[in-house]
């Protein structure tokens, strides 16, 4: 084969590798097309390479536009958070898309999505952000208090005069700046740097953390390691051109619904028991962390969250709502590991640390009383009147010296 034959064949494998980025295929898969596609085009020939490229670049131009005729680009979200998460290489992590409003009716809850039982509490849901890519209805403003934490701070399962910044403001007078996005402690240590960064004027700011899965076991990577120096930023942000289309979000979609098909037909993550009549839905990752008896946290995340914590006016601890409902499923006692860990932390640090779950217990039980709950029943996640407890108790602790 001649130099110029080969240097085609190369320049179509390139082509061939950007248009394959669009599909959202697992790494392993995208891996193994490749290498065939190398096979056949060396095997074939520039020529005949080039028409394959084509061909690809035909096919996935006519499907990007048939997604959107469709209008799959809207239709393939059921809750607000997929269509607007984003990882914003300028700040070094993820956040929403920025000054953004979306107002949708969210059939379900994120449990429903991985059964096949009928468990869907139907809700619209108002989501709106700010300038920095954070769910607030304005820009933060000097020595406003700070809450940190994940989906639940975010309030991901609810509309956002529910959310609890919202409530916070509402209810106690307390207007604090809502800087939760899913992750994990690393996550909120690189979020919370980041925004002291833009802001050294910030006020008190209280970490929220949840038993489900803010407390590995294992393998946790640090802070450090996940920090993005300038390389990494700027691939970042060429692998993002693919990355944020429609038809790379909704083509990722579809191989993740059928990788789990079979987990979501057979509702293998999924436990629905029977409270005060009602179906209401367990996640089993997380009731098995909260049935630990003992919990080590892993060295490197106790450094991250030691360096967290004591910037933390208060730490605030979320239980499942396995544990919140404990008392009606009938289960006697559950052990508490994740919160004997994170208190005897806080104890030797010195830090100021609340349990939210005797509170959301007690008010769960009371709620059962008149049929209501303080969880979605088809969601991992809190709903207004469980937030609406939180609140109360972050008043009370956080202090109304927090108000502005």
């Amino acid at each position: 084969m001649k130099p110029r034959g080969r240097l085609g064949i190369v320049i179509a494998l390139l082509a061939s590798l950007h248009l394959l980025l669009f599909y959202g295929l697992p790494a392993s898969v995208l891996v193994a097309v490749l290498a065939v596609l190398a096979v056949v085009y060396f095997r074939s020939g520039a020529v005949a390479a080039t028409a394959i490229t084509l061909s690809l670049a035909l096919a996935t131009g006519l499907g990007a536009v048939a997604i959107h005729l469709l209008g799959l680009d809207r239709a393939m979200y059921y809750r607000p958070h997929e269509q607007l998460a984003m990882q914003d290489y300028g700040k070094g992590h993820r956040a929403y898309r920025p000054n953004t409003e979306i107002r949708m009716q969210v059939p379900h809850g994120d449990l429903q999505a991985l059964t096949g039982a009928s468990l869907a509490q139907p809700r619209e849901v108002l989501f709106r952000t700010d300038c920095e890519g954070f769910r607030n209805d304005a820009d933060y403003r000097a020595g406003e208090p700070v809450l940190l934490g994940d989906s639940f701070v975010v309030g991901m399962a609810d509309s956002q005069q529910d959310t609890l910044s919202a409530q916070l403001a509402a209810r106690h007078g307390i207007h604090a700046y809502n800087l939760g996005q899913p992750g994990d402690v690393a996550d909120y240590l690189i979020y919370y740097r980041a925004f002291r960064q833009r802001h050294p004027e910030a006020g008190p700011a209280a970490l929220f953390l949840f038993e489900g899965n803010d407390f590995p076991e294992g393998k946790y990577e640090d802070a450090a390691a996940r920090t993005l120096g300038p390389a990494s930023r700027w691939l970042g942000r060429y692998y993002g051109l693919f990355t944020d289309t429609a038809f790379y979000r909704v083509t990722k979609s579809l191989w993740k619904r059928a990788s789990f098909s079979s987990d979501i037909a057979a509702s293998s993550h999924v436990r629905i028991e029977t409270v005060a009549g009602q179906a209401m839905g367990l996640y089993t990752p997380y009731v098995e962390v909260t049935q630990r008896s003992d919990y080590a946290m892993p060295d490197a995340m106790r450094q991250d969250l030691i360096e967290l914590g004591r910037q933390m006016a208060a730490i605030y601890f979320i239980p499942s709502n396995y544990r919140v409902y404990a008392q009606p499923l009938g289960v006697a006692a559950l052990p508490n590991a994740q919160w004997q860990s994170l208190s005897k932390l806080c104890a030797e640090q010195g830090w100021r640390c609340i349990d939210l779950s005797p509170a959301l217990a007690e008010a769960a039980t009371r709620g059962l009383e008149r049929g209501e709950f303080v969880w979605w029943r088809d969601d991992t996640h809190w709903n207004r009147a469980g937030i609406a407890v939180a609140a109360r108790v972050v008043a009370q602790t956080l202090g109304q010296g927090a108000a502005k």
